[in-house]
């Protein structure tokens, strides 16, 4: 039992997910991975009450097992679901980590500028 079976199933669902186990497959990111997703970045706490931990390795070996893409995961040993929402060494540690993994992937899907010399300049009519 967890969070879904406290929490979700008899205040949002409304559901029991053991005889109606179709609305919280359809809520789960698990299983609308297709293939077409794009280069991801997950990251997830060790300690997470709210999302198990097993849930993220599910969710990051499905998506490797079927992506063309880069998926990146990053597990925070001892850190809890919103970690971040309070500053600390973690969380900065971790904004640099995201924006290092941005600006690699800026870097390596931004498509190259044409050089002035390759494109032609409209010729004068004399």
């Amino acid at each position: 039992k967890g969070i879904r079976d406290d929490f979700f199933a008899p205040s949002v669902f409304q559901k029991d997910p053991k005889t109606d186990p179709e609305p919280f497959y359809q809520a789960s990111p698990l299983y609308h991975v297709n293939g077409d997703e794009p280069d991801f970045l997950v990251i997830h706490g060790a300690n997470d009450s709210l999302v198990r931990v097993t849930q993220a390795r599910a969710f990051v070996a499905r998506l490797k097992e079927v992506s063309k893409h880069t998926v990146t995961y990053l597990e925070l040993p001892g850190t809890q679901h919103a970690f971040e929402v309070f500053g600390s060494i973690r969380s900065r540690h971790v904004i640099k980590a995201v924006e290092r993994w941005l600006c690699w992937h800026r870097a390596t899907h931004q498509k190259p500028a044409r050089a002035a010399a390759s494109v032609a300049e409209p010729s004068a009519s004399a």
